[in-house]
């Protein structure tokens, strides 16, 4: 199913292109009748935006808002009221929580190939009162590979890690840069075998170094900070995924057509996020 001005519409179920408006509808959805089946659709059907009553611009609108920027939840519901949308502060974080990683995830689709070169670090985050691990690793060119949230700071964890990046991005890495903790020398000889192993620390003269990945710890605190810890390993985790992506996004790591290129200025950017946005969401389909 296509949308938009001069786009052929076709239905979800038998793929017929010839269909016709229903004439009725929500009031930002309009509805269509598949001549062939008789299957009526909107632009929704078959979407995982489907059984939410809000529309797909407003629920993406509202997780790009809570990923992006330091809003709460009530800010973000506030900010919708003003616009007329009246929902919960409770709602916008379904919403984070359901959307957060099927854009993510469709986000990694369209992304720049990761590099070889990894620098991989963990870093404390608040989970309900206590203390948990972020595992993070980052490219050669600044680019976040993948974050997993986890309790404890173990073998399990670290390879829980390499295991969930290779896979999700389809790469092994040549070259690994990581700090003393013993747990990434036996991770890496199970899930990299042949990557080169470089065993360093944050502050040195010269020399390899963690700093990449200790740089990008920075962004992800700034945006914890104002929601005062998170209340649970998995909805942490897809709120991570989200931010990540908000993140990607922010950087041109993710692009559609061709190489990714700098905007000219922070307006063409933050245009540019908006747009890129919406069109992940438009891609997202549910399993039928």
């Amino acid at each position: 199913m296509t949308t938009g001005a001069g786009r052929a519409w076709t239905c979800p179920r038998c793929e017929a292109t010839a269909v016709k408006r229903d004439g009725r509808g929500g009031a930002t959805s309009q509805r269509f009748r598949c001549r062939g089946c008789g299957r009526t659709f909107t632009d929704r059907t078959s979407t995982p935006f489907a059984k939410f009553r809000s529309s797909r611009d407003v629920i993406t609108t509202a997780v790009r808002w809570y990923c992006r920027f330091r809003l709460s939840t009530a800010d973000v519901r506030d900010l919708l009221a003003e616009r007329g949308i009246d929902v919960s502060d409770r709602t916008v974080l379904a919403w984070v929580h359901t959307f957060g990683p099927l854009l993510a995830a469709e986000g990694r689709r369209h992304a720049r190939r990761v590099g070889t070169r990894w620098y991989v670090d963990e870093t404390y985050v608040r989970v309900k009162g206590r203390w948990t691990y972020l595992y993070r690793a980052v490219d050669e060119a600044g680019q976040v590979v993948d974050v997993l949230l986890r309790e404890q700071r173990a073998l399990d964890s670290a390879r829980a890690f390499f295991a969930q990046a290779i896979a999700r991005r389809g790469v092994r890495p040549r070259e690994v840069i990581t700090d003393k903790h013993a747990s990434y020398r036996r991770a890496i000889r199970r899930h990299a075998r042949r990557a080169a192993h470089f065993q360093t620390g944050l502050h040195r003269a010269r020399g390899e170094t963690t700093k990449p990945v200790e740089r990008s710890h920075v962004p992800v605190k700034d945006r914890l900070r104002p929601m005062r810890g998170l209340q649970s390993i998995a909805t942490g985790q897809c709120l991570l995924e989200g931010i990540e992506l908000a993140h990607a996004i922010r950087h041109g790591h993710i692009a559609f057509a061709g190489p990714p290129t700098a905007p000219s200025s922070a307006h063409v950017r933050a245009r540019t996020g908006v747009a890129t946005f919406e069109h992940l969401a438009q891609l997202l389909r549910a399993t039928l």
